[in-house]
C-alpha cells in the first residue's frame, strides 16, 4: 500500500498497517481527504484513534503529512497517517478497516456515485467497513456536477438507501445541517462557513 509521508511515497505492508491500527481503539477513513485537514484534527482530538486519510492528489498529502509528523506541541498528530489511492482501486490492506467511514464535500465521481446511488457505494462499504461502524456523508447541496439536480435530504436518502442496505447499512439521519455544525475539514470552511450554502448530513450504522 502507497503511503505518502513528508519525504514521499513510501510502501507500507499489510502487516505493518496491521501493528499501527491494532496500537489504538478505533480506526477512522476519511474517503477523499483532499489536503488531509479533518483525520489530522480528529486523530489531535482522539489521540487513542487511528486516523486514515485517502485521497489520490499526492501533493496535497505529502503537505498533509508535514503538518502530522510535526512534534504534537506543533500541531502534529502521529496517529494520522495518509494513503495515496482513489476510490475506484483501493489497495487490498484497507479491507474492513474502518470503524467510521468519513466522506465531507465530495466532488467529481465520488459525488456522482452519492447522488446517482451508486451500486459501487455499497460495494466501498463492504470493503473498508468492519462489521460495527458508522458512516457519514456531508455535502454541499448547491454545487451539484452537471445532470443533477440539487440535492435535498430526501433525494439524498432516497439515493442512498439501496446501496447503503446492500451493505448491510441502516440510515440513521439524514437532514440540513446548520453551518455553525460543519465538519472541522478545509473544504467546509472554504464552501459553507459565513457563505450561507446549504448542507446535507446522512449517517448510517451497521
Amino acid at each position: 500500500m502507497e503511503i505518502v509521508t513528508r519525504r514521499g511515497p513510501k510502501q507500507l505492508e499489510a502487516a505493518e498497517f496491521g501493528d499501527l491500527r491494532a496500537r489504538y481503539s478505533s480506526t477512522l477513513i476519511d474517503l477523499g481527504t483532499g489536503d488531509g485537514a479533518w483525520p489530522r484534527r480528529f486523530a489531535r482530538d482522539f489521540d487513542n484513534c487511528f486516523a486514515v486519510g485517502i485521497d489520490p492528489d499526492r501533493s496535497a498529502l505529502r503537505e498533509a503529512a508535514k503538518l502530522a509528523e510535526r512534534k504534537p506541541a506543533r500541531g502534529g498528530a502521529p496517529n494520522a497517517l495518509y494513503v495515496a489511492a482513489s476510490a475506484e482501486s483501493l489497495p487490498p490492506e484497507l479491507r474492513e478497516s474502518a470503524d467510521w467511514l468519513t466522506v465531507y464535500f465530495p466532488w467529481s465521481a465520488l459525488l456522482r456515485l452519492i447522488l446517482g446511488g451508486d451500486e459501487q457505494i455499497g460495494e466501498l462499504l463492504r470493503f473498508l467497513c468492519r462489521p460495527r461502524s458508522r458512516f457519514s456523508v456531508v455535502l454541499n447541496a448547491e454545487a451539484p456536477p452537471d445532470g443533477f439536480e440539487p440535492p435535498t435530504p430526501k433525494s439524498v436518502r432516497e439515493s442512498l438507501e439501496a446501496p447503503l442496505t446492500a451493505a448491510a447499512f441502516r440510515i440513521t439521519q439524514a437532514d440540513w445541517l446548520d453551518p455553525d455544525q460543519a465538519p472541522p475539514s478545509t473544504w467546509a470552511g472554504r464552501l459553507v462557513k459565513g457563505s450561507g450554502r446549504a448542507m446535507i448530513s446522512l449517517d448510517a450504522t451497521r
